[in-house]
């Protein structure tokens, strides 16, 4: 499953880069997150409670961040597991300023197995989208009072 998106934010980069970064950001505002720990310099274990259509469940997985640009890119690559099957990702995000703030740019490749893939790809892609239009907005909304 291939998803692109782009984001506006009314914040500059370093900002939204801080916000991106930031453990105790991300697993307020990453849907369905219970557990977010930093166990390496870019790399987090997670655990997860999603629902997707009728397939609920918790999941376990880790995410690493690779090559990073500060401000500018990285390659998110997570992966997870749990008894509604197993996901894996890698997503290329590009932070770029704009003239009233921001923009982030995302391309990502999921590829998803077992009961979880049984909900088909076109239900899973719009419940992806929407999930990250969520977390898009709720970055920017916590980056304003935090940051």
């Amino acid at each position: 499953m291939e998803l692109k998106g782009k984001t506006e934010f009314k914040q500059p980069v370093d900002v939204i880069w801080k916000a991106l970064h930031d453990p105790e950001i991300l697993k307020d505002v990453i849907p369905g997150c219970q557990q977010l720990e930093l166990i390496g310099e870019t790399e987090y274990e997670v655990k997860m409670k999603l629902g997707v259509a009728a397939v609920k469940g918790e999941y376990k997985g880790k995410v690493k961040l690779e090559d990073v640009k500060k401000y500018h890119y990285y390659i998110f690559n997570a992966e997870g597991s749990g008894s509604p099957g197993h996901v894996t990702a890698k997503m290329d995000c590009r932070l770029a300023p704009a003239e009233n703030g921001c923009v982030l740019e995302w391309d990502c490749n999921a590829e998803v197995g077992g009961m979880i893939a049984s909900v088909g790809s076109r239900v899973l892609s719009g419940i992806a989208k929407f999930m990250a239009g969520k977390f898009f907005k709720d970055i920017e909304k916590v980056s304003v009072k935090k940051l």
